[in-house]
């Protein structure tokens, strides 16, 4: 057994499931009882499941039909959209949320598949909780392991429905081996005080489960986590910053359990670095079954709204200006056709414009000429062309090295701003100092995102072939004049600019007139940090807090505002769990906000009054 294909097989894994592997996994997996005997079983299923798509890393499919029309989440959320004007005829329906024409008309991937999905693929869990019953002694002490992480992925996926759904099967779920198969639809409060309790165990009880694992299988272990490659500690800090999260999203509702929850997490250690893990091989994202595809096959539907592009960069009538301008504007937004005097072909002089929900507004501007590039596959055209700025194409379309993401520096400094600015719980920093770090933390890694394109294959011969790359790490100047390296591979800032930036941003927030003129700000900067990366997380934080405020959508006179708080059940809830699911049917709709909405905030509908900013 020691030599076995098998066991080669397994710890290779990690290196070529993603490429080449992954329906050959799911055969051998799909019937456990086939490998029941066989070595590093509990290792495969556990990678098996941190591996999923939906869970660290975005399904293609799904996010190809989530930015396609523009009426699913990140439309509705304003985190990407099309170019719109009246030429979209369906937009006249933008505020039907009956799931008919609009919001969850369009596509039922998200929300018809979201919940099946979680059950499917967190049936390794199940497996691995039955055989581990059957273990004992060293065999049990390697293996335990396996099954608390994959406990941890399993709570994480479970609250990620609940902000879904609401009511969802989970304490009397995975139990078909017991004979229960119509498992209740659980309060989620419960179900979020069982995970969030449940986390804080398996954390208390980690540095002795890995202490009893032997050499072998310490080394087994490493090899088979590509998420942390098997730092305990790391994963450690993971689950408090899940604990963090997850007390914070409560706080409106349950303030005092939050504030016990916050109060202990706040003595444990968080994340030093980002918690990233290589999610592909190097090949072009165009045809390559992540979710960055489905982004370049929708680069239509990938332009930055102005409530995003106005916090960025305040004046679009001037190019981005270093301290003013937010840093991360560069390799995030993509700049447009629009060239800036007086020229300087070493200076960025090209203006960055978003794309407004007033698309009456927006006519005028695209009948007279300002069209947008029609091919994502071009650098050229993309400078050529564009009169609206996307996501930058570098930092994400041509990125074949783009991470799977689990948290980062940036995204808990904001959480922690929250936790400061609310009082729910005593903390190190000011809530200001946590949105002066949130910024540089997060200048750091889009940054480091746009930087790792540079060593891609793939993007180096689009480069060459629109003559903009002449080495392994040099831009020529293109055919406009400009140095390549402004758009594609820009210097980060200094830390002194910065600093400014952040300074000014931090002044804002400590100067706001209450708790909800800051929380608007604190949220402006989760938007810029997530972005299109994290949108079903964006989405979850906007129905919470009510900020950042949206823009109405104006659409042939008709002014809309409408506000999805929920996806409905998939069909399979009512077809196979009739009589369960009737005790929750009441809430099977688009309009009926998530358990952790504050009863002040259910009535907010997060619109500006008008398309003013702050």
């Amino acid at each position: 057994m020691k030599n076995s294909p098998l066991r080669y097989m397994l710890l290779m894994l990690p290196f070529v499931f993603l490429a080449s592997c992954k329906k050959q996994l799911e055969k051998q997996f799909y019937n456990p009882e086939v490998y029941t005997h066989v070595e590093n079983l509990y290792s495969g299923m556990f990678l098996k499941m941190i591996a999923e798509n939906k869970v660290y890393s975005q399904d293609y499919g799904e996010f190809y039909w989530q930015l396609n029309a523009g009426t699913e989440v990140p439309g509705y959320a304003q985190i990407s959209q099309r170019y719109i004007t009246d030429r979209y005829t369906w937009f006249l329906n933008f505020d039907d949320l009956s799931g008919t024409n609009s919001f969850g008309g369009q596509t039922n991937n998200l929300w018809n598949n979201r919940l099946n999905d979680f059950y499917t693929k967190a049936r390794y869990w199940a497996v691995l909780k039955d055989q581990l019953a059957g273990l004992s002694g060293q065999a049990l002490a390697d293996s335990k392991i396996y099954y608390s992480l994959a406990t941890v992925v399993k709570d994480y996926v479970a609250l990620i429905n609940v902000d879904f759904y609401n009511s969802i099967p989970y304490s009397e779920a995975f139990k078909g081996t017991d004979s229960l198969f119509y498992p209740k639809f659980d309060d989620p409060m419960e179900i979020y005080k069982s995970v969030i309790t449940e986390l804080k165990t398996i954390a208390d009880e980690l540095p002795a489960t890995y202490a009893a694992m032997s050499s072998a299988a310490k080394q087994t272990f490493a090899v088979q986590d590509i998420a942390l490659q098997g730092d305990i500690n790391r994963w450690m800090q993971y689950i408090n910053t899940l604990r963090l999260k997850y007390a914070v999203r409560i706080s409106g509702v349950d303030e005092t359990t939050a504030k016990s929850v916050l109060q202990e997490v706040m003595a444990k250690p968080f994340p030093a670095t980002d918690l990233l893990w290589s999610l592909t091989v190097d090949v072009a994202p165009e045809s390559n079954g992540f979710w960055l595809r489905g982004l370049y096959e929708n680069y239509f539907g990938s332009f930055i709204p102005d409530i995003m592009m106005r916090r960025m960069h305040r004046d679009s009538s001037l190019p981005y200006q270093p301290g003013v301008d937010d840093p991360r504007l560069q390799v995030i937004a993509n700049p447009t056709k629009y060239i800036v005097a007086p020229y300087n072909a070493n200076v960025n002089r090209r203006k960055y414009i978003g794309v407004s929900y007033n698309a009456d507004a927006q006519k005028p501007a695209y009948t007279a000429g300002e069209r947008y590039v029609t091919s994502a596959s071009s650098f050229i055209l993309e400078l050529q062309q564009n009169a609206k700025s996307q996501y930058n194409y570098t930092t994400y379309m041509q990125n074949a090295k783009f991470p799977a993401y689990m948290m980062s520096l940036a995204e808990v400094d904001l959480l922690l701003a929250e936790v400061a600015a609310k009082g729910l719980a005593t903390t190190p920093k000011t809530a200001g100092q946590y949105i002066k770090d949130a910024i540089s933390h997060s200048t750091d890694f889009w940054y480091a995102r746009n930087e790792e394109s540079r060593m891609s294959a793939s993007f180096r011969a689009k480069a060459v072939a629109s003559n903009y790359f002449v080495g392994p790490l040099t831009f020529s100047t293109n055919r406009f004049g400009e140095d390549s390296a402004l758009y594609f591979h820009p210097a980060k800032p200094s830390t002194a600019v910065i600093n400014q930036y952040s300074d000014s941003i931090a002044n804002r927030f400590n100067n706001g007139a209450d708790i909800e003129a800051k929380m608007e700000i604190l949220m402006q900067q989760k938007y810029i940090h997530l972005n299109i990366m994290s949108p079903f997380e964006l989405w979850a934080e906007l129905r919470r807090t009510r900020h950042p405020y949206l823009e109405p959508m104006t659409f042939t006179g008709k002014v809309m505002k409408p506000f999805p708080e929920r996806l409905k059940y998939p069909t399979s809830a009512f077809q196979t769990n009739e009589q369960q699911y009737l005790k929750v049917k009441d809430q099977d709709n688009f309009t009926t906000p998530i358990f952790w909405v504050p009863t002040a905030k259910r009535t907010v509908n997060p619109y500006w009054p008008n398309y003013s900013y702050q």
